[in-house]
This record gives structure tokens, C-alpha cells and sequence, in this order.
């Protein structure tokens, strides 16, 4: 998949990536590739305009139709199209279930490094932060499966398992015998298992996903959530879904004021579905694409500056890097902004298990990549 844009016109794009850092950075820092969407959603939103259709909409009673099709063409999930619930973003749909199917003070127990929104829910809600930390190892990040259960005992009052499968920061991706044993244990201790599935799409060869709702006994006890957003670059259009296994679930859901789960707006609907129905070969090639890159960030940082330590993740297009031997101090992100010119995610803000990393986007163009790489390398060595 080719990338060819002017630099120029996406700084001036009014895109937050570009607008954060200016033209002196090089923008990595945010989950969002440069490859756009396929030519369906761009004629969809085209129609849409040539009509000035912009008043109320039906367009969100469609999605579920979509997804389905999108889920079984991918991971051949077979789901009940009235399961799908449409809500504005992934992380509106987990608070809204953090209201269902939990009360205050209760716990939610999630991993870290964790996506830094699931870091502040638990204080917004009025609920407890209970941490579940990946292990890191030389073979590179792992869940520690032994340690769950021992968490759950010692502490009965976490209602909620909040997953985010495959994991942002780290790209890891949960095998079918772990999402077995993780539902096994929401039913043995009463918890409800909310499952962030955004990068799902982004699966390369060494590994496979495995929609939770497909494992047995997940559908009492499972709410999946995802969207086009991170797939096909539509976070600003502002719509995704939430699929509750069963119908207790979802009327549980829907008893939450009706405003939590907000409304999709009508472009968004109308370009995440023509997403979902005609992008499946786009989706194919873009990984193919994303899959190049990640191994000629490894190849070079390992050739080239073999003191940064990068583990080849099994999914997204995030790379999750250890500035450990430079001590980059408190703030890595921006001790290495300010020695390369590369703006990327900084590791605390993840919490533990973040210090002294740095999360790097490389959904980029190989021109750009590289670019990165060699401001790195010449930065810092």
C-alpha cells in the first residue's frame, strides 16, 4: 500500500496528531495510522453532502447489520446483529457499562501499561483502581495468569475485568486458553468482563485473535467494544459499538440514563459502515503494509542502536520501546523529543510497568519512518 502526502498539508489538516508538537516534530505519539480509509467511506460521506443530509438519522440502526458482517468476515464471530449497541466512542461504552454493572466503590481491575483513559475511569466513577500487571520477560510481555485469581481472592468487591485484547501499549494478544480461563474466573467470582477490542483488525502472522464473545461461557458474563476508529483512521467521526453477549446484558445496559451511551452521529455511522462492508481486501493490504514497517523498525533499532530495546508486537501499529540504559528520567517522551524531534507517547503516562518507555506509531510512510529512525539514532548516539 503506497503512502504518498505532502507534510505541509497535514500539518495543516486541523488534525490534533499533527497540530500537537507543529512542524518541527515528527508526530508519533498518538494511536492513529497516516493510511486513511477505503475509497468506499469517502464516496458514502460524499453523497451524504451532496444531499445536505444532516439532520436527525436512522444511519446507527445499521451498524449492527455491519459489524456482523465485518466480525464474520474477519474472525468468523458469528454474532446476533440486535445484540449491537451504538455508542459514540469504545471508551463512552465502557463507562457506560462501568455504571451497569457496577456500583461505587466497587473495584475494576484492569492491566498495566494500560491505555491512560482506563487509568483515570475508575476516580471518575466513583470506583476503585485495582491493577493487574503484565510481566515483562527477555522473550518480551506477557499476562501473568497466575497472579489473576490470587488478585480476585484477595480482593471480592471488583465487579469489573476491563481487557483491552490486543493490548495498547504493548501489542500483545490474548490466546485462546488465557480468554478461557479469564471467563472462567468472572463467573467464579461475579464480575463482569468489559472487553476493549479496537485492534483487533491489526493481527499479523505470529498470532490470532480471538473475539472474547466467541469463548464459552463469555456470553453471560462478556461485553465486547470496538469501532472503524484505530482500523480505518475515523476517530473523529465519532461511533462504536458495544456487543453484549446476551439479552440480560444488554437490557442491564440499557437501563443506564439513555444520554450516557450519547448518540453516533450520521457521518460517522455512514463511514464506519461503508467501512465494515467493502473494506475487508483494504484491511488486508494495510496489515501487509503495517507488518513491513514494524519489522524494519525492529531490523534497524537492533542494527543500529541496539541500546533501545524493542519487542516486535503481534498487534497494532504501536511499538513499545525501553529507553532504560540512556535514564531518560521522569518524562521520557519528552527527554527524547527534545534530543530527536520525534513527539512520541510518553511511557509513565501508562502507568506501571511505563517507566522509561516511549510508545512510537509507526503507521506511517517508509519515508517518514525512516526519517524517525534516523533522528533517533543520530540524537541519541
Amino acid at each position: 500500500m503506497d503512502l504518498n502526502f505532502d507534510l505541509e498539508d497535514r500539518y495543516k489538516a486541523g488534525l490534533r496528531k499533527w497540530d500537537k508538537y507543529g512542524p518541527g516534530f515528527i508526530p508519533a505519539w498518538v494511536a492513529e495510522h497516516d493510511f486513511g480509509c477505503p475509497p468506499a467511506v469517502h464516496e458514502r460521506l460524499s453523497h451524504v453532502l451532496s444531499l445536505g443530509a444532516f439532520g436527525y438519522h436512522d444511519e446507527d440502526r445499521k451498524l449492527g447489520e455491519s459489524f456482523a458482517f465485518w466480525a464474520d468476515s474477519r474472525n468468523s464471530w458469528k454474532l446476533n446483529p440486535e445484540r449491537v449497541i451504538p455508542t459514540v466512542t469504545v471508551l463512552q461504552g465502557v463507562a457506560a457499562c462501568v455504571e451497569a454493572f457496577s456500583s461505587v466503590g466497587d473495584g475494576i481491575l484492569y492491566n498495566t501499561p494500560s491505555y491512560p483513559p482506563f487509568l483515570d475511569l475508575p476516580s471518575h466513577a466513583k470506583r476503585r483502581s485495582v491493577e493487574w500487571p503484565l510481566i515483562k520477560s527477555e522473550s518480551g510481555w506477557h499476562y501473568d495468569m497466575d497472579s489473576l485469581e490470587k488478585i480476585l481472592k484477595a480482593d471480592r468487591d471488583i465487579r469489573i475485568l476491563l481487557l483491552c485484547n490486543p493490548h495498547n501499549p504493548t501489542g500483545v494478544v490474548l490466546k485462546e486458553s488465557e480468554l478461557s480461563q479469564i471467563v472462567n474466573l468472572c463467573h467464579k467470582y461475579n464480575l463482569t468482563l468489559l472487553s476493549d477490542e479496537i485492534h483487533s483488525d491489526f493481527i499479523y502472522k505470529e498470532s490470532s485473535h480471538i473475539p472474547t464473545l466467541t469463548i464459552d461461557g463469555a456470553d453471560s458474563v462478556a461485553v465486547s467494544l470496538t469501532s472503524g476508529a484505530k482500523s480505518f483512521a475515523l476517530a473523529g467521526m465519532r461511533c462504536a459499538v458495544a456487543v453484549p453477549g446476551n439479552d440480560i446484558l444488554k437490557k442491564k445496559l440499557l437501563e443506564v440514563p439513555k444520554f450516557l451511551l450519547g448518540g453516533a452521529n450520521r457521518m460517522g455511522c455512514v463511514a464506519t459502515i461503508g467501512a465494515w462492508e467493502t473494506g475487508h481486501d483494504w484491511m488486508d493490504e494495510l496489515i501487509r503494509t503495517l507488518d513491513d514497517r514494524r519489522l524494519h523498525l525492529k531490523s534497524r533499532l537492533d542494527g543500529e542502536i541496539p541500546e533501545i530495546k524493542m519487542f516486535l508486537p503481534d498487534s497494532t501499529f504501536l511499538a513499545w520501546i525501553d529507553l532504560s540504559e540512556f535514564n531518560p528520567g521522569e518524562k521520557p517522551a519528552k527527554w527524547l523529543r527534545e534530543k530527536t524531534g520525534v513527539a512520541c507517547g510518553n511511557g509513565p503516562d501508562f502507568g506501571s510497568g511505563g517507566e522509561n518507555h516511549v510508545r512510537l506509531t509507526f503507521g506511517t510512510s517508509a519515508n517518514l519512518l525512516d526519517e524517525m529512525i534516523e533522528r533517533i539514532i543520530k540524537g541519541l548516539t
